[in-house]
Formats: structure tokens, C-alpha cells, sequence
């Protein structure tokens, strides 16, 4: 951790879900200072209170799209994590905006990085940019075949990051995060995602709903591995690489339910719908060797104890946002 003792860290996105957790490490690893830049528009910044209150954060409203506010931040950074990004649906919705904010944001950080110097960047990728399965599970070497517009993005910070890594001597490490869950998930958009939405439906007394047979499957990982993955990936050697964050394991969608179902003690049940087209691949899990190997990171949190720590900070979250 001699890497973050002492050092400036700014962490793109970093009132989010994984970029407040980032925050959080980088305090607790011995940072100097903390500078979490977050546009607010998913982001929220209670995620930040506990960094807050050390006095060694601070949150600065700032648009990756601004190249001199971008530039003016990363100023004297010694380490930073982009993780600033918009939702995959949004992305389908308003591809020339995911563009401007992924790809042309993302380039804004990596060039005011090489100007500053920084000793390393951490880029937020995802293992979308995969698309459907040639085999499973996902390794590194895998086709990048994603056919989404986020996807499309998420792939193109990968090759500016490993330009940058080569143009500039800039130290770059991409993470393809797999499905990522745990405390600070958006519990009040309409964009929640599947557990949000089906602990929404169990408070409501109404089952849950499963596409196709419930078989689909996913490889969850809590965000807590995902923010130590991140740190791991500022203190490691690696200098231009891409590695996947993920548990390794393949959960199926109706084991996932049945599991919240049992935490909640409801017995609201599920009921199937026919698969909507246009869905991401029926199974999906990752190979975490080379994370292993070129990270020393593992997965520590299995999914019931993450879904029991999601279970309850969403209902003392509910509770403040009632209060």
C-alpha cells in the first residue's frame, strides 16, 4: 500500500456505487487526499459521507465531458480511478451522449493523466464488451464481440487506455467488472437493477419476475471485492493489462431469487415471462485466473453473506430517504 500512502488519489465517478467504495479504500489505505470528481447524475453524495468525515475527501461536481475542469483536477494526482460512466441503458437510448461521456471523457482523463504524470490509471471496462459466449467461461482472451452501444465504448477505453500505456509510458490497468452488487446500488431511480427491483417487489407483496425458465445465469460480485480489485490494480506492477473482476461463479437468475426470497422471509414466489429480445447472453461467468495471477486478487464475499449486507443497507437507506 506504500503506492497510496501519502499520495493524491482522484476517483472519477467516485459518488457512485463502486467509485464511493474506491473512495473509501483509498482513505483507509493512507491517501493524503481523496478527490471523488462525479457528475451527480447517478452518483449520490451520502455514498461519501464516511470518506467525508475524515477530512482526507473531498467531492468535487465535475463533468468528465469539461477537457479543462478534467485537466485542472487531475493536476498533481498521483493515482486515479475512472469510473465515471453512464447506464448501459441510457448508453441504447442516447448513443451520441455515451460517446461524449465514455469515449471522449474517458480520453479527457487519460490525457490530463499522461500530463500530470500519474503514476498509474485504473479504467472501469466490463465484461459486456465479451457479447455472446464462444466458451465459458469468460477469459481475458475471449473475442470481444458486445453488440451494445455501451459495450461499443467500454471496449474503445480499453484500446485508449493501452494507446496511452504505450504512447505516454502511462501505467494503465483496465478491470472488466462482471455483475457487480452490494451497498450503495441506486435503490430510487427507474433504472434499478434486477435485486433492487425484485427486493422493490417482495416490499411490495407481488413475485417476482423471472424471464424464460429462470436458468439465465450471471457471476455476481460485491462491490467491496470490486473497490479491493481497484486497489490492488493501483499497487501492482501490472502496467498495461486487462484483467476481469469477477467471483468465478455462475448463479442462475431463479437460485438468485429464491436466495433473496429467503432473506426477506417472503414467500411472494416468482412468476416467468416469456425472454424479451434483445436481452444480454443466457449464461454468463468469468475466469478469474488472471486476475489471480497478475493482481493477486480474489473474490472473499460469497453471494448470500453480499445479498444479506445489500438486504440491510437498502432498508436503512429507504429509512433515511423516507425520514
Amino acid at each position: 500500500m506504500s503506492v497510496l500512502s501519502g499520495a493524491r488519489v482522484v476517483v472519477t465517478g467516485g459518488a457512485g456505487t463502486v467509485g464511493s467504495h474506491i473512495v473509501d479504500a483509498a482513505v483507509a489505505a493512507g491517501a493524503r487526499e481523496v478527490v471523488a470528481l462525479d457528475a451527480l447524475v447517478r452518483g449520490v453524495p451520502e455514498n461519501l459521507a464516511p470518506a467525508l468525515a475524515t477530512g482526507r475527501a473531498r467531492l468535487v461536481e465535475l463533468d468528465v465531458r469539461d477537457r479543462e475542469a478534467v485537466a485542472a483536477a487531475l493536476a498533481g494526482a498521483d493515482l486515479v480511478f475512472h469510473q465515471a460512466a453512464l447506464r448501459w441503458t441510457r448508453c441504447q437510448e442516447a448513443p451520441r451522449e455515451c460517446q461524449e461521456v465514455m469515449v471522449d471523457g474517458t480520453f479527457n482523463v487519460l490525457e490530463a493523466a499522461a500530463a500530470a504524470k500519474v503514476k498509474k490509471v485504473v479504467l472501469a471496462s466490463s465484461a459486456v464488451v465479451y457479447g455472446d459466449p464462444v466458451r465459458l467461461p469468460f477469459d481475458e482472451d475471449h473475442p470481444t464481440n458486445g453488440g451494445t452501444v455501451y459495450a461499443a465504448a467500454k471496449a474503445a477505453n480499453e484500446l485508449l487506455g493501452r494507446a496511452y500505456a504505450r504512447l505516454h509510458d502511462l501505467p494503465v490497468v483496465s478491470l472488466r467488472y462482471f455483475n457487480v452488487y452490494g451497498p450503495r446500488m441506486d435503490v430510487r431511480s427507474r433504472f434499478v437493477e434486477v435485486m433492487v427491483r425484485w427486493l422493490n417487489a417482495i416490499d411490495e407483496g407481488t413475485p417476482l419476475t423471472l424471464f424464460g425458465d429462470g436458468s439465465a445465469s450471471a457471476d455476481f460480485v460485491y462491490v467491496g471485492d470490486v473497490a479491493g480489485a481497484n486497489i490492488l490494480a493501483a499497487t501492482s506492477d501490472a502496467r498495461d493489462a486487462i484483467v476481469n473482476v469477477c467471483s468465478g461463479v455462475e448463479t442462475r437468475m431463479r437460485d438468485l431469487a429464491q436466495t433473496l426470497l429467503e432473506l426477506a422471509g417472503s414467500d411472494v414466489g416468482m412468476e416467468f415471462k416469456p425472454q424479451p429480445p434483445g436481452q444480454l447472453p443466457q449464461r454468463r461467468y468469468g475466469d478469474p485466473l488472471r486476475a489471480a495471477e497478475v493482481l493477486g486478487f480474489r473474490a472473499e464475499v460469497d453471494l448470500r453473506e453480499g445479498l444479506r449486507k445489500l438486504v440491510e443497507w437498502r432498508k436503512n437507506a429507504l429509512g433515511a430517504v423516507r425520514a
